[in-house]
């Protein structure tokens, strides 16, 4: 161990106190030798907890770099969809409208419905397949 240049007092409750002298017994260690390492152990915990380690760094840069070719084309799909979805809605209320029918109350209908849809958890979807 290294030398020890640096003497500290600290005040310590009864409780803290028995238990320290009962792990020390339980040790075979000093008091202070026990302090010492608990103190050690606690400080390295606290600074694993702030530093961020340069290797989990390049590691989180890389799994980014290998994910992000997915990310785009999963944006890209998204995008796709939402143009088509939103060609349907209008083409469609636009035919109701043409046959003479309020478009708008309808897409309202249909929208409550999707979002009930969305909202609905799958074991209820998988019951009303069943049935």
């Amino acid at each position: 161990m290294s030398k020890l240049m640096n003497p500290m007092r600290i005040r310590l409750d009864a409780e803290l106190e028995a238990q320290l002298n009962a792990l020390a017994a339980i040790r075979q260690e000093s008091k202070a030798e026990l302090c010492r390492r608990l103190l050690s152990n606690a400080v390295a915990q606290e600074l694993a907890g702030e530093v961020v380690d340069p290797v989990l760094l390049m590691i989180r840069r890389a799994v980014e770099e290998a994910m992000q070719p997915g990310i785009e084309r999963l944006a890209k799909i998204n995008a796709k969809t939402l143009i088509s979805s939103s060609t349907s809605m209008y083409m469609s209320q636009y035919l109701y409208e043409a046959m003479g029918k309020n478009g708008q109350s309808l897409h309202d209908a249909a929208r409550k419905k999707a979002v009930g849809f969305m909202k609905m958890s799958q074991e209820k979807m998988m019951n009303e397949d069943s049935e």
